[in-house]
């Protein structure tokens, strides 16, 4: 493999429109309730009551996080499959061959992040492929394109690391398990070191990654 195609996306400029979401379902024609891309909303703090009886925010932040199949440069989903079904292209674009796929769920239960999900439409597990159609006609992934304020980046993940940094995960990701995700971020400036505590803000359809 010769290069390693992943996404940027800078959690200070999204304003969680999620228009990469609508765009992504469009595209790729995905019925009610299935999604290849969520976008979580994170936010936190608290209020400070000094002794005069009024109140004042404490490290308050909120923050969008949009992510989809982070196509990692060792997918534990495509070890777990075991009809190989999912590949992994030499520009590290990872792939399920839906004629190939069984259905029997082991992506799924394999990925910490929750990206490949099991299609009731279709019967086999599905997720993003980076519009890798688009992607070899020289085109940008629709989710990219589609961002009004441009927050979504795609590219070479080197040189998305020396435009933007090494920060692989925000909260409420979780931290890289081993699998090497292809992604890099901008955290939020209320929360420029991912310290603060907070919590998911969507309603749970919303970050559910299809229906079940």
């Amino acid at each position: 493999m010769t290069t390693q195609y992943g996404f940027y996306h800078n959690n200070d400029e999204c304003i969680g429109c999620k228009m990469c979401i609508v765009s992504c379902k469009d595209k790729n024609d995905l019925p009610l309730g299935e999604k290849f891309r969520r976008v979580y909303d994170f936010g936190g703090g608290t209020w400070a009551s000094p002794t005069d009886g009024t109140f004042s925010p404490k490290d308050f932040f909120l923050y969008s996080v949009s992510v989809a199949c982070m196509h990692c440069a060792a997918p534990i989903c495509m070890a777990s499959c075991p009809v190989e079904a999912i590949t992994k292209r030499d520009d590290g674009i990872v792939s399920i061959d839906q004629n190939t796929c069984i259905g029997c769920g082991a992506c799924v239960t394999a990925c910490p992040l929750g990206a490949p999900y099991m299609s009731t439409a279709t019967g086999t597990a599905r997720k993003c492929d980076l519009c890798k159609d688009l992607i070899d006609k020289g085109e940008d992934p629709v989710c990219v394109a589609s961002c009004p304020l441009r927050c979504l980046e795609y590219g070479e993940l080197a040189e998305l690391q020396r435009a933007h940094g090494t920060v692989d995960s925000v909260a409420p990701l979780p931290k890289d398990a081993g699998t090497g995700p292809s992604i890099v971020f901008t955290r939020h400036r209320f929360n420029p070191d991912g310290t603060l505590p907070g919590k998911v803000l969507n309603a749970p359809e919303e970050v559910e990654s299809a229906t079940v």
